[in-house]
């Protein structure tokens, strides 16, 4: 709703309204109402208010309109991502409040985008693609809020990144699990020099981490959200949900419960005793030592630590990898693409049989014998 005027004087300042017993400042920006505070506590409160507000649009007297609508953008939808994505959305917010800090939204052009794109990630297709998306629906927004008329980055074209074919083999998987929990290192014990063996602190959380990715063929983020309210032993299944499709296809899949999955499950419980605070009846299967949700920054930190334990810090592995890898192993143990689908969540058979197809590299049956 935008700002009326006013038909005669009431002495409040300029866009600032009484509504159901309350001041609300309507922002200039973007017409939003805000609530400044309750009539009965005063005008004075609502002056301070009122201030704090204003200081947010109007922060630094260098800073163009276009870092501005970002804020306010940023502020009105970060709350339509998922936890698990939000700090890397609103991260990916703050690199263009920064790069176009002083530049109005009007200068933006088609020119500028790929200049900001090319310039700041000329070798990472993929970040350049995921910013190019962020920036669209930004300026979609915008266009719609009537800032500006064109939405600037329907003339840029990126290169397609590569399709990643990276597979883990069974040999460096294993060694990358046992140095999620242990390390070894050398020490002088009564003049020898001797290599002892050390415990990580949170190898045993990591490795039920792991395992867990394997053995149902799941997302990363899809294991770390996992809730025990999820682990239906009456059925036998876990109920997934997979959260990259949760608000388009929906796609779900019931894993069973096989004796391997059992037995990490247990190990998860087992950890919970050890925790510093107490479990709620709904919690998450994975946690930390002080029983919150593990996040993908600790799970990364982990894993890249693993890589170089094991001496595979050249490798191009990551937690991503481990569900390619299951869905490869899945394929070569002889399950069909259909089996896959299912165990993938994926709602075209396409994207299955891409998947495998990146990985799974094809022995040739041709056999010749020298001329004589």
């Amino acid at each position: 709703m935008n700002a009326r005027r006013r038909t005669k004087p009431d002495g409040l300042p300029s866009r600032v309204y009484i509504r159901y017993g309350s001041y609300f400042w309507v922002r200039n920006t973007d017409e939003k109402w805000i609530k400044l505070c309750r009539v009965d506590e005063g005008e004075t409160r609502m002056f301070e208010r009122l201030a704090e507000e204003k200081r947010k649009t109007d922060v630094d007297g260098d800073e163009g309109s276009m870092s501005r609508l970002v804020a306010i953008y940023m502020e009105q939808h970060a709350k339509h991502y998922a936890e698990s994505f939000r700090d890397e959305w609103c991260r990916r917010g703050e690199d263009v409040r920064k790069a176009f800090k002083r530049h109005g939204i009007e200068e933006i052009d088609p020119g500028a985008v790929q200049d900001f794109l090319l310039g700041n990630w000329p070798d990472k297709l993929p970040t350049q693609t995921a910013m190019k998306g962020w920036l669209s629906k930004f300026f979609a927004w915008a266009v719609l809020r009537r800032h500006i008329t064109i939405n600037p980055c329907r003339e840029v074209a990126l290169k397609k990144p590569k399709m990643r074919k990276v597979y883990i083999p069974h040999g460096h998987f294993l060694a990358i699990r046992a140095a999620l929990a242990a390390y070894k290192y050398k020490k002088a014990v009564r003049g020898e020099v001797q290599e002892v063996t050390a415990k990580v602190p949170t190898g045993p959380e990591m490795q039920v981490f792991v395992d867990l990715c394997y053995l149902t063929c799941q997302r990363s983020t899809d294991i770390r959200e996992l809730r025990w309210s999820q682990v239906d032993r009456h059925a036998g299944v876990i109920h997934f949900v997979p959260s990259k499709t949760a608000d388009s296809s929906g796609e779900a899949v019931d894993w069973p419960i096989t004796p391997e999955i059992d037995e990490v499950l247990r190990r998860a419980k087992e950890l919970r005793r050890s925790i510093k605070v107490q479990a709620l009846a709904d919690d998450f299967v994975l946690v930390d030592r002080s029983g919150k949700p593990k996040t993908a920054a600790a799970c990364r930190d982990a894993w890249r630590d693993a890589l170089v334990r094991a001496k595979l810090e050249g490798k191009d592995y990551t937690v991503k990898d481990i569900r390619a890898k299951a869905l490869t192993d899945a394929k070569k143990a002889g399950y069909d693409i259909e089996a896959l689908q299912v165990a993938g969540a994926h709602t075209d058979r396409a994207t299955t049989e891409g998947y495998i197809k990146q990985r799974d590299v094809p022995v040739s049956t041709v056999r010749l014998s020298i001329p004589r």
